[in-house]
């Protein structure tokens, strides 16, 4: 009887076939496949540690922009106008992600997106709030149906790939995947779970792909180029490569879902790169 039950258990959480049931997310994420991605790109928010309620609230993907301000949370890392200061999240949430106060990754329109963060805080941001760091094929799973403008962003509806400034999440209204994601093309480039070799150079896919920019293994033209703007950059070859996704919001025609870049290390801080979590 035990194992009948077990059975009726696990045939409950597979489809026909045994393919993965479609989870229940939260309100701040949308299903995707088996896997809840959270609809916007993540702010960073300081949480008063008193606040349990608020707390749970963010944990559960329930919070509301209007609950965190209310609350006296506080957001860390938003986007700066200008190049990152290296003092965005303090002392107590460094940038090997070895945190003494708690930040936590939420998914809320209104906001212009955190940045200025390493792969190692945008992980642990994620994990606090119960949550974690798309792969590299589930955030392109997540992306589909996003529409890319090419380098004709219209400043309204469109994705951000070529304006002055990232714009607040969920701002555009036509920047959103079949699935419901939104802004995964421009805006701030997004970490993701993997590491890589790091790039030796880029070139960019086809026109079915958007001609998007790509920076994976060797060769390409533009060996070392920064993903916000071409010119070459600094890594260490011999640290781990990480992936960020979509491109940013300057990039203009190299932008889009199929933008892919892996010639930085998990320590690289840049204003444009933000991330997004998922469950």
């Amino acid at each position: 009887m035990r194992g009948l039950r077990a059975l009726v258990a696990v045939l409950a959480c597979v489809g026909p076939a045994g393919a993965a049931a479609t989870p229940a997310c939260a309100p701040d994420a949308v299903p995707v496949g088996p896997t809840c991605v959270d609809k916007y790109e993540a702010s960073v928010w300081a949480v008063p540690s008193g606040d349990a309620g608020l707390l749970a609230k963010v944990r559960a993907g329930t919070v509301t922009l209007a609950e965190l301000r209310a609350g006296g949370a506080m957001q860390r890392g938003e986007i700066p106008r200008t190049g990152c200061s290296g003092d965005e999240y303090g002392r107590e949430f460094p940038a090997n992600g070895s945190w003494k106060a708690p930040h936590y990754a939420v998914s809320v329109a209104g906001v212009r997106p955190s940045t200025c963060l390493t792969w190692f805080q945008a992980e642990q941001a994620c994990r606090l709030a119960g949550k974690r760091l798309l792969t590299n094929a589930e955030w392109q799973a997540a992306a589909a149906g996003t529409p890319d403008p090419g380098g004709d962003d219209d400043l309204a509806k469109t994705c951000a790939v070529k304006s002055t400034f990232a714009v607040a999440t969920g701002a555009r209204a036509a920047c959103r995947s079949v699935w419901g994601a939104h802004d995964m093309a421009g805006n701030v480039w997004e970490w993701v779970a993997d590491w890589i070799s790091p790039a030796s150079g880029c070139t960019t896919w086809d026109g079915e792909h958007g001609r998007d920019m790509s920076c994976m293994g060797g060769g390409g033209s533009r060996p070392g180029a920064d993903p916000a703007t071409c010119e070459l950059v600094e890594f260490d070859p011999s640290l781990p490569g990480a992936i960020i996704r979509g491109g940013n919001f300057a990039v203009g025609e190299r932008n889009g879902i199929f933008a892919i870049y892996g010639a930085v290390n998990p320590t690289n801080v840049s204003r444009s790169t933000g991330f997004r979590c998922g469950r």
